[in-house]
């Protein structure tokens, strides 16, 4: 695992249940800065508060992210009211792919959010420790099964260039409705 990625997840998940200061509240919003970074750090935040384990459906998921400490989700710039646009890449604006069941906690590095098409070649994956990359789609394949699942380093870092290390978690099952299908982007 990389050291730097998880002192980065273990700086949200520990901000966000620490106070909500001017200077918190700005390094929160660093780290969520896109749908797919926000939803990678809440699949962490619900690993920590769920004693390791991943939501099973996306249903539990979004139940957590609703029930989610209200000046936190403001922080994250996540309004509970409007999931359909949390779960939605503002690249190809489709809905994301997520791996559920994925055991994991502090410090663990999975890969659990998917861009559906992505842009210009290369599709997003969304890591438990902050990060997202840009990935081609041998490696995409890869993470979406469960396979080198060791994620990029740190925020900030350049991307891993291939997959290696040990697999985090379980594979977990990728979901994603179609844009169109009932509670899918648009209904």
């Amino acid at each position: 695992m990389n050291a730097k990625g998880a002192c980065a997840a273990a700086l949200v998940v520990g901000l966000l249940a620490g106070c909500s200061r001017d200077k918190t509240a700005e390094a929160v919003a660093a780290m969520n800065t896109s749908n797919i970074q926000r939803l990678g750090n809440m699949y962490a935040a619900f690993q920590n508060y769920k004693g390791g384990r991943g939501p099973k459906t996306e249903t539990e998921f979004r139940e957590f992210i609703r029930d989610f400490d209200p000046n936190k989700l403001k922080m994250m710039s996540i309004d509970p009211g409007n999931l359909d646009g949390l779960f939605t890449s503002e690249r190809d604006g489709k809905s994301f792919k997520i791996r559920f069941n994925v055991g994991g906690g502090r410090g663990s590095v999975d890969a659990v959010v998917f861009e559906q098409d992505g842009v210009n070649g290369t599709r997003q994956v969304g890591f438990t420790n902050t990060t997202v990359e840009d990935v081609d789609s041998t490696r995409y394949q890869d993470l979406l099964a469960g396979k080198g699942a060791a994620g990029p380093p740190a925020a900030g870092g350049p991307p891993a260039g291939g997959s290696g290390g040990a697999p985090g978690g379980a594979p977990g099952r990728p979901t994603g409705r179609p844009p169109g299908a009932p509670g899918g982007p648009g209904q």
